[in-house]
């Protein structure tokens, strides 16, 4: 008998189309559901998303919190070089806004951050000072008793990032904010010739990159893959594409990014009722050579040269600005990005301040130079105070503060404020050295070696003039060693040379310097504070009432910053028990030098040890301080000399 197979009586019948339908759509979503998993899974890992760029520190009284400008909220827009992404300066503002404040924010890269110099000497530093100025007297306006000015320029980005970075700040009640952006629109993160050269991609499709970046798996992937970083300055880490000609495209995609970018900032501030101020942005036309090759930029900057010498102005101005256009390398603002601003602003009907025209009105070849500019964008002393300046009457000439505009007029000159915002040598030391740095960058140091030359003669000539010790402390601040993940400041490390020397009262200038240069939250504020206080102490024998209420100020942020958990190094537990001591609080000041000394280690434990002993001997506990002493002298190894100078000066003390 012959077998039959089934028949088609006996097949199955087809699946329905619905049963089909579903059965595709679970097999489609298996994949999805097990990345989605994943997804959860690392963004509880921490992966994903983008850091806030103002974060909520904690309550600092009743209904008042601190909010604080986050360092390194750029880190994932620089996936393409992860470990050197730009960052911004740690700053503080409360919440909500305090009663009679005019709160400005400062928004740009590197220029508007106010690199090289230190924060006391930003822009923003001179902008706050000028703006306060204009209120003192009787014709103040009513309602605003004072202007803070908050920085959050930001190093090596591009305008994309900074659309984030504008929508938080709509929510933290500004009244006016000012645009100083545009340097970075082909070298900075998302530009369109950097590493990370997503800015060579149409405008509406950034926000897709940025959401695509987000995602917690793309970036443990790029956590995963992320190679070991050469040993190279952030500069040359962010070139992408080296040479760029007139002709590029990338040309006007950096200028239609701007203008977009911008724009939307723009948009963003009014509606959240502030003013926008928009600035051009200057560049060294007249002393910085072309930094690329090729393109015909060095004839075209040589003639510029020639007809400056021979007091062309208007000619020689017009040469040198086609010479910073037909750079290859455009590490400076274009006439096309420079126009995108001022696009922008008319756009928006917002205020123009036209600081790069204003640069070169004051300069003497009608083109800026080396005395506004100590670089290629960023700014000199003097420029930093100008373009303040400038700004403030952009501010002033509009709103609240219209009623004392014509105060600008009465405003001390430059150099004055400077001096009263603490400039000083040594920090010129610091940008000079910071310069030739950057100047002994191969490219920068083949295209102007006329600058690396100028700044390593003022390093010599600032290095000849200073005393051997202090200039020991100056070569040793350019290694790593002082900083401990931060830039120590030069004018703290002069001044400690100089109170071991006996010159008390330019110590006591030098550390109120540095305080200004470090974020008020932090251990290094309460350290200058309390060496400062110290020395005054010293010149005067007793603090007054304004001192030891500094002093009471600088306690109260050291016990928020140890309250909510934003320190946990030992110095500032050390350094809130020295100011108890500075006020007298020898008592309170215990249990902070008891929990610092754990923390401590070799010459920073001795010091903690030599203040806690005095805190025992003031209050009558002197065996405590024995038994700590001795401690010391059994365990401390090289230090057990300065223990037993202790115990000397604990026998002398209790006979």
């Amino acid at each position: 008998m012959t077998r039959r197979g089934p028949s088609d009586a006996d097949a199955a019948p087809p699946l329905p189309r619905w049963k089909r339908a579903l059965f595709t759509l679970v097999t489609l979503a298996i994949p999805l559901v097990a990345l989605g998993a994943v997804e959860v899974a690392l963004r509880i890992a921490g992966f994903g998303g983008y850091p806030a760029f103002i974060r909520d520190a904690g309550e600092v009284a009743p209904g008042r919190r601190l909010m604080v400008v986050e360092p390194a909220a750029t880190k994932p827009y620089f996936f393409a070089n992860p470990d050197r992404p730009g960052y911004a300066e740690e700053s503080h503002f409360e919440s909500p806004k305090p009663a009679g404040t005019m709160r400005v924010f400062l928004v740009g890269e590197s220029a508007a951050k106010g690199y090289p110099q230190p924060r006391n000497l930003a822009i923003s530093a001179f902008l706050e000072r000028d703006l306060n100025a204009l209120l003192e007297g009787d014709a103040a306006p009513a309602g605003i008793t004072r202007v803070e000015v908050i920085n959050l320029g930001t190093t090596a980005v591009a305008s994309f990032p900074l659309v984030a970075m504008v929508d938080e700040i709509a929510r933290h009640e500004p009244d006016a904010v000012v645009f100083f952006v545009g340097n970075n629109e082909f070298f900075g993160a998302y530009g369109t010739a950097s590493i990370n050269s997503s800015g060579s991609l149409p405008t509406a499709l950034l926000p897709w990159m940025r959401a695509a970046r987000g995602l917690a798996l793309v970036q443990a992937l790029d956590g995963l893959f992320a190679g070991g970083g050469e040993d190279r300055t952030l500069m040359e880490e962010m070139i992408g594409q080296v040479s760029i000609p007139a002709e590029s495209p990338l040309r006007a995609q950096a200028a239609a990014n701007l203008r977009a970018h911008l724009s939307r900032m723009i948009a963003t501030a009014e509606a959240a009722g502030a003013r926008a101020i928009v600035c051009t942005t200057p560049s060294n036309e007249s002393g910085l050579a072309p930094i690329g090759e090729g393109g015909g930029a060095d004839a075209r900057f040589a003639e510029a040269r020639q007809l400056a010498a021979n007091g062309r102005r208007d000619e020689a101005r017009a040469a040198f600005l086609d010479a910073r256009d037909l750079d290859t390398m455009p590490w400076r603002p274009t006439r096309a990005t420079e126009e995108a601003i001022r696009e922008a602003a008319r756009e928006h009907g917002a205020t123009l301040c036209d600081v790069a025209e204003s640069f070169r009105a004051a300069s003497a070849d009608g083109a800026t130079g080396w005395d506004l500019m100590d670089d290629h964008v960023h700014l000199t002393v003097k420029g930093q105070a100008t373009a303040a300046r400038l700004i403030a009457a952009a501010i002033a000439a509009e709103g609240p503060l219209a009623a004392v505009a014509q105060r600008m007029a009465e405003l001390p000159s430059w150099d004055m404020s400077a001096s009263a915002l603490g400039a000083n040598p040594y920090d010129d030391y610091r940008v000079h050295h910071t310069m030739r740095v950057l100047f002994r960058i191969p490219f920068m140091k083949r295209s102007n070696p006329e600058a690396l030359a100028r700044f390593e003669a003022l390093v010599a000539e600032a290095e000849a003039r200073m005393r051997p010790s202090v200039r020991e402390v100056a070569r040793d601040w350019q290694t790593e060693r002082p900083h401990a993940g931060g830039l120590r400041p030069l004018a703290g490390m002069v001044a400690r040379v100089l109170l071991r020397e006996g010159e008390t009262a330019e110590a006591a200038r030098l550390y109120g310097i540095a305080r200004r240069q470090v974020p008020d939250y932090t251990s290094w504020s309460l350290e200058y504070t309390y060496f400062e206080l110290a020395c005054r102490e010293r010149l005067t024998g007793a603090l007054d009432d304004a001192a030891r209420a500094e002093a009471l100020a600088a306690i109260e942020r050291g016990r928020f910053l140890l309250s909510f958990g934003h320190s946990d190094s030992g110095f500032t537990e050390r350094y809130i028990g020295r100011l108890c001591q500075l006020r007298g609080e020898w008592a309170e000041a215990i249990p902070f030098l008891v929990a610092a000394r754990p923390k401590m280690s070799a010459e920073d434990l001795v010091a903690c040890d030599q203040a806690l002993v005095m805190s025992y001997i003031k209050c009558g506990r002197a065996g405590e301080a024995a038994v700590l002493i001795d401690q010391g002298i059994r365990g401390s190894g090289r230090f057990a000399p300065l223990y037993e100078r202790m115990r000397e000066e604990l026998l002398r003390g209790t006979r």
